[in-house]
């Protein structure tokens, strides 16, 4: 069991990494061709992340002992804890670019952010308090604990969906029902 939760732990942190470092990758690759407010952007961070939980799953299923059960459960935490790593790295990226790289990436986000809602008619003094509310929000501390707080979310949301095709009961359960069955006739 003790071998369990190192590969566990070692599957989590490593598919965290390349989760997180490939994200970094697609987000700069926005950036750099200024497309960072683009939906395409949202759409390959899920495809990433998705392809990595189940990456982790399928490694942390081949490195454990075909008879030891891979549970509900188990999947769950380990794609939970595989987003949360990626997260960090991910906070820590937003952090340095929003802070140092580029601050005005903020100052962009708001103003996307007022034309959406110029668009589905709301009033403008509505829309300036609503901005204005969000400026008090929108600093890189506060982006990098969101991005954390929404990868925990996500990776929830995915795990709960992913773990359903990558768990593995263990044989004695059927066996263990069987025999259930036989005793009560």
């Amino acid at each position: 069991m003790e071998n369990s939760k190192k590969i566990f732990w070692n599957k989590a942190m490593f598919w965290g990494f390349i989760i997180g470092l490939c994200s970094m990758i697609a987000t700069s690759i926005f950036y750099a061709t200024d497309n960072f407010e683009s939906n395409a952007r949202t759409w390959i961070d899920i495809a990433i992340s998705v392809a990595g939980i189940i990456a982790a799953a399928a490694a942390f299923r081949n490195a454990t002992d075909e008879k030891t059960p891979f549970a509900y459960s188990r999947a769950l935490g380990l794609g939970v804890m595989t987003q949360f790593f990626a997260s960090i790295i991910l906070a820590v990226f937003t952090y340095i670019l929003v802070k140092f790289i580029d601050p005005g990436i903020i100052d962009q986000a708001l103003a996307t952010a007022e034309e959406k809602l110029l668009d589905s008619g709301f009033d403008p003094d509505m829309i300036e308090s609503q901005i204005e509310m969000q400026k008090k929000f929108m600093t890189p501390m506060f982006m990098a604990a969101a991005q954390i707080m929404n990868g925990l979310i996500f990776g929830l949301l995915i795990s709960l969906i992913t773990s359903i095709f990558m768990k593995r009961k263990s044989e004695e359960g059927f066996q263990k029902a069987m025999n259930e069955i036989d005793d009560e006739a």
